[in-house]
């Protein structure tokens, strides 16, 4: 039986335009590829990739909230990040940045992640900064895009007071790739989340979208209302 080859070429390109819709997790590292056979990041909690058992393989990661730099393969995905403390996590119960739409294709970095929504998780659980030394946690990143439905990812850390934020030059958004905060219209505070919407250093993220600094030529970004009770600002 013959096939022509070009019966093939729409069903190529669509595998290549899903593979490239979806995001990795370029820091802290992340604990296995989620685009390995047995893995996909359509499944929950973590792609089908087991977390790391060796503790050397963990980012050290500040307790202060270190930086995250994503891969991201969608025109916008709103975006989670969640933090399950201790091994074998199956409960992602510290949401340290709620809900952002994260824009553009490329490199995004939040320099310092949820510090704010970080203490109040550690404290919540009678945690410290002297006691959450050494303590290991995995972070989730979820993004949802145009489809609906929920891609994750994970990465596996350990706590450490000297882990550094990666550098300026290690945590630059790519050209046209940056976040907004979603707000309720009646919110009294106009803030978005961290990045640049043209490149550039990514700023600093101190907790849920609505607390995170945005800047974009020294500006804000233009609001637009979304719906019934949303707004992007």
């Amino acid at each position: 039986m013959h096939f022509s080859t070009c019966t093939f070429l729409p069903l190529f390109s669509t595998v290549i335009q899903l593979a490239s819709a979806h995001f990795t997790v370029e820091y802290p590292y992340w604990r296995g590829s989620s685009f390995a056979p047995t893995a996909s990041q359509w499944i929950f909690p973590c792609a089908n990739v087991s977390e790391t058992t060796d503790i050397n393989n963990r980012t050290a990661w500040s307790h202060e909230g270190g930086s995250l730099r994503l891969h991201a393969g969608h025109h916008w995905a709103l975006t989670y990040v969640n933090l399950g403390i201790g091994t074998n996590v199956s409960a992602f119960n510290i949401s340290l940045v709620d809900h952002f739409n994260q824009t553009g294709n490329g490199t995004f970095c939040l320099k310092e992640t949820g510090k704010a929504n970080l203490a109040a998780g550690l404290a919540a659980a009678g945690l410290d900064a002297s006691s959450a030394e050494g303590l290991e946690a995995s972070l989730q990143i979820i993004q949802i895009s145009t489809t609906g439905a929920a891609l994750y990812n994970c990465a596996d850390i350990k706590f450490s007071a000297t882990a550094a934020l990666l550098a300026d030059d290690q945590c630059t958004n790519s050209t046209a790739v940056g976040g907004v905060g979603i707000l309720n219209a009646d919110a009294t505070a106009a803030q978005s989340p961290s990045g640049t919407a043209t490149g550039g250093a990514a700023a600093t993220s101190t907790g849920a979208a609505a607390n995170l600094a945005y800047s974009s030529a020294g500006g804000v970004v233009a609001a637009a209302v979304l719906g019934a009770g949303m707004m992007i600002l």
